[in-house]
């Protein structure tokens, strides 16, 4: 039986949010942001082309340039972040009890990265 705080429309508009947040995360950090702190040969061209044209369409100093410390906040989202997007959308769809602490974890080091 559903408790009542799942029935709640708004907690299912922020699962839904939530939700979509983690898929972001998970596709756009290893094909996306990668690009600022690995090789570009380990990218196809569509993916090359897609960060050229960000990098001149909004002038993204940072990733056109890649100053030290934006490639270190890169490794910490592929290494840290990205796992626990990746652990929080499995969480959240298996209704995992870990779920609200690997969120807090991943939404205090996101608030501190940025």
């Amino acid at each position: 039986m559903a408790s009542a705080a799942s029935s709640c429309p708004m907690v299912l508009v922020l699962d839904v949010i939530l939700f979509a947040f983690f898929l972001v995360l998970i596709v756009c950090a290893p094909l996306l942001d990668a690009q600022a702190a690995l090789p570009s040969t380990l990218f196809p061209d569509p993916l090359l082309r897609i960060a050229s044209w960000y990098k001149d369409r909004f002038g993204d100093y940072l990733a056109s340039e890649r100053p030290f410390f934006f490639v270190g906040l890169v490794w910490h989202e592929l290494f840290f972040i990205w796992p626990l997007a990746i652990a929080n959308a499995y969480a959240m769809l298996a209704r995992r009890s870990w779920f609200n602490t690997t969120c807090l974890i991943l939404g205090s080091s996101l608030l501190t990265s940025m």
